[in-house]
């Protein structure tokens, strides 16, 4: 308990976690999860001792083979094994015959008779007193004729002085360590004038041997490879390299896991015109055990709360035949599903939602995989692709495909190749263990909902004051009997009553009383604008006015929203067209309000204008003919 002994090899909880120690060089120890592949911490030992002392770093296992000698010697290859077994059959008779004492002339003889027993040329002499000379000096120790290797584990640059140690690190840092770094032989040659100017400035007696080219281009190989990828490459990409994982235990029921993820398709497509639109995103929903796809959704929209809950609506739909409500749902931790109303959905309904760790898609390894097969097997085979990367390939002139024709191609790709076809994970399709599973007896009924109670269960909740028999939130505001009627249930001041309302369609709301179950329904106060309208939209509108510095008013916003319709209706750029796409998934369009028709003139034959009705319709036309007199 004088100190800490920390060796290479051993496993240690460190701040709550398991790590095993990979690395010690020098005064830097390198500790890797024994959970996470991406999880890697690089300290000092001063620190490693603090947090020991503190109690938050403490051994759990030793390293390994380090107090039984037979261990090791297991722990050595076949052919350091043969090499010691062959340099025993030599060591061991003379050992028996004559002990430390090598008369020349008879060892020979007795060399040459084991020799031809083996059938193999036997040692030199000189070969055999080196290894007896090793036995003895390890105390007869037989792991002493082992062949070892002859490079040292520790790293050259440790038997260097301090001063030269400190001077290679402050060029590592300067010319290597970036993301652009110089070559090797420009290191060298930099490290070698930094210590020819430091030896300007020492007195002779105290001058700093230079190490040769040869060594410091060994120092600047055995650098840790991570560390170096680390500074060049940047963390994502020098993690990416250190990767490894277990097989995933196999759930042991349908519906047991479902992962879920969103992912950006390769391909560039386009409009009905032909006019380049961009790459939409995919977003499924996988189940782990059959492997079978439960939910997915196709859109441009972004990575989004409404886009995971349409995916998560196809896969509980009782008309889907590979649907149902998981138990537990492992999701990435990006905003479109680390969303506290999405968890508040699936724990309503009773499911239970984890994350993955941020940068950590090992933890939902299937959906990540079904990723790569849909892109390599068939994204990467249509019209516009992307390839994934770089490519002399031109993806926006030769994109020809709408997003329905991608959505087309998807459909067919899971019913007639991904769904039937083998896969090594399961050992059979995803298609025959899902039938498997359906022929279960025991199976537990698959939980469906349909579409009336899904709109039940995704609408969102508030809470808000009636206000002389309305109820007004975010700038909206619905009305109707029951407002007032459950707004005077109770003596003194009104009660804050239970808003249900859905973010796809603003123009109608549910209240009720939070102690009852009893439901009505309310209407939009002003139904000109908020019936059609989307939450998306109406925060436009909201961040519209804001810019202009004018209030939340029906007038005020009613125009916005015909502005910025008329906007997307007549975009021109590709951002603006994908834009307007984007506002079409979200049901921006679903119902438009009526647009004032701009005043329609006519000429007559006296030549003065006729000024129409504002509503009458674009397509009227008027004759005029003359009276005969």
């Amino acid at each position: 308990m004088n100190g800490l002994q920390l060796k290479v090899g051993e496993h240690y909880q460190y701040g709550g976690s398991d790590y095993q120690l990979v690395s010690a060089q020098g005064n830097r120890y390198q500790l890797r999860s024994l959970k996470f592949s991406k999880q890697i911490v690089i300290q000092t030992y001063d620190r490693l001792v603090n947090a020991w002392r503190n109690g938050t770093l403490f051994k759990t296992q030793e390293a390994p083979f380090a107090p039984r000698m037979d261990l090791i010697a297991d722990a050595l290859t076949n052919r350091q094994q043969a090499v010691l077994a062959k340099r025993l059959h030599y060591v061991m008779p003379v050992m028996d015959r004559w002990g430390g004492h090598l008369p020349r002339q008879a060892v020979m003889t007795l060399l040459s008779e084991i020799a031809e027993q083996h059938g193999e040329r036997e040692p030199s002499y000189g070969a055999l007193y080196l290894w007896v000379r090793a036995y003895l000096s390890m105390g007869e120790n037989k792991l002493a004729l082992a062949p070892r290797k002859r490079t040292s584990t520790n790293r050259r640059i440790f038997s260097l002085p301090e001063v030269v140690q400190e001077l290679i690190q402050i060029n590592l840092q300067q010319l290597f360590y970036t993301p652009t770094p110089c070559k090797k032989t420009d290191l060298i040659v930099a490290i070698k004038c930094s210590i020819d100017a430091c030896n300007e400035k020492r007195p002779p007696h105290d001058q700093l041997a230079c190490p040769s080219t040869s060594t410091l281009y060994r120092i600047i190989t055995e650098l840790d490879r991570y560390e170096t990828d680390r500074h060049q490459l940047g963390y994502r990409r020098a993690i990416k390299k250190q990767k490894w994982s277990k097989k995933c235990i196999k759930p042991q029921k349908l519906f047991d896991l479902v992962e879920g993820d969103t992912h950006t398709l390769d391909v560039e497509t386009v409009d009905e015109n032909g006019q380049l639109l961009g790459r939409p995103y995919l977003t499924v929903l996988l189940e782990v055990r059959t492997r079978i796809i439960a939910g997915w959704d196709i859109s441009y929209n972004p990575p989004s709360a409404e886009k995971t809950m349409r995916a998560l609506k196809r896969s509980l739909l009782s008309d889907n035949p590979y649907g149902g409500l998981a138990r537990r749902y492992r999701l990435d931790n990006g905003s479109e599903f680390a969303n506290a109303r999405l968890k508040s959905v699936l724990s309503d309904m009773g499911s239970d939602v984890t994350y993955c760790e941020p940068g950590n898609p090992d933890q939902k390894p299937h959906i990540e995989s079904f990723f790569k097969t849909w892109t390599t097997s068939i994204a990467h085979s249509m019209p516009g692709t992307t390839f994934s990367g770089p490519n002399p390939y031109d993806s926006e002139a030769n994109a020809t495909l709408t997003l329905q024709e991608v959505i087309n191609k998807f459909e067919e790709w899971l019913t007639n190749t991904y769904h039937p076809g083998f896969q090594n994970g399961l050992g059979q399709s995803p298609q025959e263990a899902w039938d498997e599973d359906q022929a279960d007896t025991l199976a537990f009924e698959r939980k469906r909902y349909s579409e009336e109670d899904l709109k039940r269960h995704l609408l969102s909740v508030t809470y808000v004051k009636p206000n002389n028999g309305r109820l007004r939130f975010e700038g909206l505001a619905w009305t109707g009997p029951a407002v007032s009627f459950l707004a005077t249930q109770y003596p003194g001041k009104p009660r804050a009553l239970r808003l249900l309302y859905d973010i796809s369609e603003l123009g109608k709301a549910w209240v009720s009383d939070p102690n009852s179950s009893d439901i009505f329904e309310v209407a939009a106060v002003d139904g000109e604008y908020q019936n059609g309208l989307t939450m998306h939209l109406h925060e436009m509108i909201k961040t519209r006015l804001r810019v202009r510095k004018l209030s939340l008013n029906y007038s005020a916003a009613r125009e916005a929203r015909v502005q910025i319709l008329r906007e997307l209706a007549g975009a021109k750029t590709k951002t603006q067209r994908i834009t307007r796409k984007r506002a079409e998934e979200r049901g921006d369009f679903n119902k438009q309000p009526s647009l004032p028709h701009p005043a329609v003139t006519t000429e007559i034959a006296s030549n003065h204008p006729l000024q129409l009705h504002p509503d009458t319709p674009s397509d009227f036309a008027s004759v005029v003919t003359k009276r005969e007199k």
